[in-house]
């Protein structure tokens, strides 16, 4: 199935770099979530995701596919028109940018929407939004009443919020003493003082995410969760989407939507929350395009195994270049079309029904979850 006519609504990414900082930075970080140097510099040219993405980007550049003619032609682009011309050829229509890192390196969410052809809106990152609020705190009380008014007050302009407690503290969200609570704010405080912002006190982050979980309910706003593979920040052992549960099972969240980004390796856990709890979503970013073509379309056949077709999302995660995400949308779309002719094969979907569904997948779902025309 040929998919390029259907627009990608990309819900979760991070914005491109500034020039000066595009113009120097080397290929290889952009094909790992590994930040050793000796990882980057001996390994990750050969793996299969660099390998395969310099003939890409070679067809793309209309050059040989080696990391040096590769390097030679992008830097003859003027990076403004890189961008235009790669986010077009992507077809990427809708654009929600979580700008919680690299503040001083990549566009702000306000530069994107200046440069780039396209809807861009912003996605929170709570546990971003909570440390610049620490310093500002009285009391445990104060910090949490002030967490709550931050979300209310900015909630108008975002598209929805996102927590990575998985590189904090783990998934398994717990409830929490008032006594572990206010010990956790006082920890948090001491450890700011001594030069350490990094909030890592699970009860004062479980309880800060529980009341913004309530505050997204309330609201309507969807709340993303990064789930399993990422950089080696995260133990992976408690990045497990299993461990939130308690969320979906909670009486007052029933209404609140959890988009569970990447999944790999958790894919098939991901589908089976997804096939229980009316707000439980999986998307496949970062799981396409950093695997194997195989292990891109195993992953796509795991997500479809339980799941209901209303809730497989598609994003790219791309950050920091244009070609991230022209790589993930031109991936995502391939292995979308080569799944679905797979269940149109197997008999699982008709022709017209898969249509339907990568639609959805690439569009559809992602657009019926998200507000639309939030602006600010």
């Amino acid at each position: 199935m040929n998919l390029e006519h259907i627009p990608l609504f990309d819900h979760h990414a991070h914005a491109p770099f500034q020039e000066s900082v595009w113009r120097k930075a080397p290929l290889e970080p952009y094909f790992s979530e590994g930040y050793d140097p000796a990882l980057l510099e001996q390994h990750v040219p050969h793996t299969l995701f660099f390998r395969r993405s310099m003939r890409d980007l070679a067809e793309f550049y209309g050059c040989d596919p080696s990391k040096q003619a590769v390097l030679e032609a992008r830097a003859g682009w003027d990076y403004l028109e890189l961008n235009k011309v790669m986010f077009e050829d992507a077809n990427i229509s809708d654009l929600l940018l979580d700008d919680g890192i690299w503040p001083n390196q990549l566009w702000s969410v306000l530069e994107a929407r200046h440069h780039l052809p396209l809807r861009v809106e912003r996605i929170l990152r709570l546990e971003t939004e909570l440390a610049t609020l620490l310093p500002l705190a009285q009391s445990a009380a104060d910090l949490l009443e002030r967490f709550e008014n931050h979300l209310r007050t900015l909630a108008p302009g975002l598209a929805g919020l996102k927590s990575i407690l998985a590189y904090r503290t783990g998934l398994a969200l717990e409830t929490h003493s008032q006594a572990d609570f206010e010990r956790a704010f006082t920890e948090a405080q001491h450890k700011r003082e001594a030069g350490n912002s990094r909030l890592e006190q699970k009860a004062l982050l479980d309880t800060a995410l529980w009341r913004s979980l309530e505050v997204a309910a309330e609201l309507g706003l969807p709340v993303q969760f990064h789930i399993g593979y990422g950089d080696p920040d995260l133990d992976l052992r408690l990045a497990n989407p299993l461990h939130l549960r308690p969320v979906f099972e909670a009486p007052h969240l029933k209404s609140l939507k959890v988009v569970l980004l990447h999944c790999y390796p958790f894919v098939r856990e991901a589908g089976y929350l997804a096939g229980v709890y009316p707000g439980a979503y999986l998307d496949l970013g970062l799981t396409i395009p950093y695997t194997s073509v195989s292990g891109m379309r195993t992953a796509a056949l795991e997500a479809l195994h339980l799941s209901p077709l209303t809730k497989v999302l598609l994003s790219t995660d791309a950050q920091r270049t244009p070609e991230l995400f022209w790589l993930a949308a031109r991936w995502g779309r391939r292995i979308l079309g080569q799944v679905l002719e797979q269940t149109i094969q197997d008999g699982d979907l008709t022709s017209s029904e898969a249509e339907e569904v990568a639609g959805r997948v690439l569009n559809g779902n992602a657009r019926a979850i998200y507000p639309a025309g939030v602006g600010g």
